[in-house]
Order: structure tokens, then C-alpha cells, then sequence
């Protein structure tokens, strides 16, 4: 941390500005308490790190203080710097008294009160909801930023997201997004327009905005769905047909086994219609062909139907736990299921007659993968 009290209770910031000679002399001169439980800590002071405050081992602080990385530790003052250098009021790691937190970063403009934090390690769904929540009660509104050091990029458009990373989107609305800061480069990572292919495979629009040429306003900003995006996913539903995943989950399976038993058709065979990139989808965990499957299988079973029923489907299956909700919102679930009927009305898949839905298409289980493909592209277009 970066903040302690001096002997007589004054509070010191080491983010403003000390050189390494003078705190050296400080230390000679006088002791340091953690302005939170207020025990003494050490002043560490080095050439090449970043001076900071330290607990000693034994301490017992009423906030978590778990060593905190160089990369961490220096995230956090670009970011206080960063927001100085913008005129924005903010204070360095204030503590939170009634909450018993202490965000990374308070900023104040005179309208509201934000709280930064910037995730760098692992961090339980519970501990996230607890200090959102804490925040929420004090009338601050948290923006979590997560450390570059969890961005994973695995092709132009597709990102590694796990659970970790999810959470984070909970807040943040339709479509979800991710802002991502890197010290080492200097620059913020944007994520957005998330629309999950596999379980921790996501196709995403990403944008780089470096810190000296960014504003905090322009972090909140969004953008079109970038053209490579909707590239990439085709490429990506080519892939799978050619080499489908070797190990499968039990909800993989599961649907491979249901379009086996009532189409004859093998998971590297399934229809272009699983494989729509709906942006409201990422409120379902599963992969993307094993939600819309179980929506193209009740298509199917019926010569018509209602978009209700089709929701009503859906929540059924979610009550049964053979779907599951990234955050047990149902709402979301209806968008979802919603917008894919929609893309799939669009598409010419489906008819309408006043609130019914018809099929216009039957299954076609001896297609080959070369028409297979034709039909992916014409799917996967603008």
C-alpha cells in the first residue's frame, strides 16, 4: 500500500512525489501505522521498486492484506496520476470506515463518488458480490478494472474468459464488456460485444486506448461490433467442424447425444442455426451450439409456436439445471431466447403468421460438410 500515518497521525501518500533519499531519512526518523487497524508497517524503499508500506507478518488488519504485486502496486499509482493529471478528485486507497473497504482509487466529481478498483489476482464470486454490494450501500459506484496480466487473446477476435472474468460483467448491463489496464504498457484494454462460442472462448470486439491519450469518460464509451468479428466467428465454426473438441463436456454430450437420436447427425454436423452469434447468449454458461440446440430441438417438435412458449422452454430447462445462468437473471434468459428466434426470422429459417412462429425449413441429416459450410457463410454474414 501506499498510504500510512506518521507518529503524530499525519497521513502520508508515497504517490506524491517522495524521492528515495527523503523517505530514507523519514524512516530514520519516524515510525508508520496502517490508517485502517493502525498498526505498525514498514516502509519499504528500493531503487527499482516501487517504494510502498508493508504490514509486518504477524499483523491482524480488519481489511485484506495480502502482499500486493509490483505489477499491482503500480497499476494502481498510473492510475491515481493518471486521474490527477485529468483535474478529477481522487484519493489513493481511503478507507471506507462504515464498510470496513478500501478501494484502490476514490474519485469525486461533484455529481458522484466512484470506486476503482483494479484486480490483479484471483478473486472469489462472493468477495466480488460482498464489495460491490458494500460500495452499492455508500452510494459509490464500483468500476472494476482487471489487471492486463488475465488478458488472454487466443486469435484476432476470440479471448480466454473464465469465471473470474465474468463476474466483472454482472454490473456493467447488455452487452457486457470489460475494461482491462496494463501498467507495463500504458494502456487500457477494452472488451465488448462478448458473445461466448465454448465455455472460456469468447468472441470479442477489442479496442487499446493508451493512458496519456485516454480520458475516464472515454472508458465508459462503446462502439460497433468491429467487421473482424463476425470473420472470426465464421472461422472459428469452420474450425470446430474440421476438428471438434477431443474431450466434451457432460452438457456437450449430452446434446450430441439428443441430435444423434433424433436427427443421425454428429456433433461436428450440427446445424448452422446452433451456431448464431447472439450477443444476449453470454447470460447462458454452456456453449453456444448446446443452448441454441436445445432451442432448435423444441423448434423442430413443433409445426408452430409461440416465442412464450419457447421461453417458457427455456426457464424450464434452467429449473431443471440442464441450462444454467451466468448471473440467475431470467430476464436475460428471455432476451436471449428472444433474439435468437428474431436471427433465425431474419434468416428465413422461420415463417410468421400473426404471433406464430413456423418453421420453413426441415433437418437435413445427410448434408455434407463442403454444403454445410455454404450455408455457415451465408448464416454468418451482415
Amino acid at each position: 500500500m501506499f498510504s500510512a500515518k506518521l507518529d503524530g497521525g499525519r497521513l502520508i501518500c508515497l504517490a506524491d512525489g517522495y524521492k528515495a533519499d527523503e523517505l530514507r531519512q523519514l524512516r530514520k526518523k519516524q515510525r508508520f501505522y496502517c490508517p485502517v487497524c493502525h498498526h505498525e508497517v514498514d516502509l519499504k524503499v528500493g531503487d527499482l521498486k516501487l517504494h510502498h508500506f508493508a504490514h509486518k507478518p504477524d499483523s491482524a488488519c480488519t481489511v485484506s492484506h495480502e502482499p500486493e504485486s509490483l505489477y499491482h502496486l503500480k497499476g494502481k499509482r498510473l492510475l491515481y496520476e493518471w486521474l490527477k493529471q485529468q483535474r478529477i478528485k481522487a484519493v489513493l486507497e481511503p478507507y471506507l470506515r462504515q464498510i470496513s473497504q478500501r478501494p484502490d482509487v476514490l474519485v469525486d466529481d461533484g455529481k458522484r463518488k466512484t470506486a476503482i478498483e483494479f484486480q490483479c489476482a484471483a478473486l472469489s464470486m462472493t468477495e466480488y458480490q460482498k464489495r460491490t454490494s458494500g460500495f452499492l450501500k455508500q452510494g459509490i459506484q464500483p468500476f472494476w478494472m482487471i489487471g492486463g496480466n488475465r488478458f488472454k487473446r487466443l486469435s484476432n477476435s476470440f479471448f480466454q474468459l473464465s469465471a473470474f472474468h465474468w463476474q466483472f460483467c454482472e454490473e456493467s448491463g447488455m452487452p457486457p464488456r470489460l475494461v482491462f489496464f496494463c501498467p507495463e504498457q500504458k494502456a487500457f484494454l477494452i472488451l465488448e460485444h462478448l458473445i461466448p462460442f465454448l465455455t472460456n472462448k469468447t468472441s470479442a470486439s477489442c479496442r487499446v486506448l493508451p493512458l496519456q491519450q485516454t480520458d475516464l469518460q472515454a472508458l465508459s464509451s462503446i462502439q460497433k461490433p468491429s467487421p473482424y468479428q463476425l470473420e472470426g466467428w465464421k472461422r472459428n465454426v469452420r474450425s470446430f467442424r474440421m476438428k471438434p473438441p477431443r474431450f466434451l463436456s457432460k452438457d456437450a454430450r449430452q446434446i450430441a447425444a439428443l441430435f444423434y437420436e433424433n436427427f443421425q447427425i454428429p456433433l461436428p454436423f450440427f446445424p448452422s442455426e446452433v451456431f448464431l452469434p447472439v450477443a444476449s447468449g453470454s447470460i447462458f454458461v454452456q456453449p453456444v451450439y448446446v443452448w441454441q440446440g436445445y432451442l432448435y430441438l423444441f423448434l423442430m417438435k413443433h409445426s408452430s409456436f409461440r416465442l412464450k412458449s419457447a421461453v417458457l422452454y427455456m426457464n424450464q430447462l434452467v429449473r431443471h439445471e440442464e441450462l444454467k445462468l451466468r448471473w440467475n437473471k431470467r430476464e436475460k434468459a428471455v432476451s436471449a431466447v428472444t433474439e435468437y428466434i428474431r436471427l433465425l426470422h431474419d434468416k428465413g429459417f422461420l415463417t410468421k403468421e400473426n404471433d406464430m412462429y413456423i418453421p420453413a425449413r426441415q433437418v437435413s441429416p445427410g448434408l455434407r460438410l463442403e454444403e454445410l459450410l455454404k450455408r455457415d457463410a451465408r448464416y454468418f454474414s451482415e
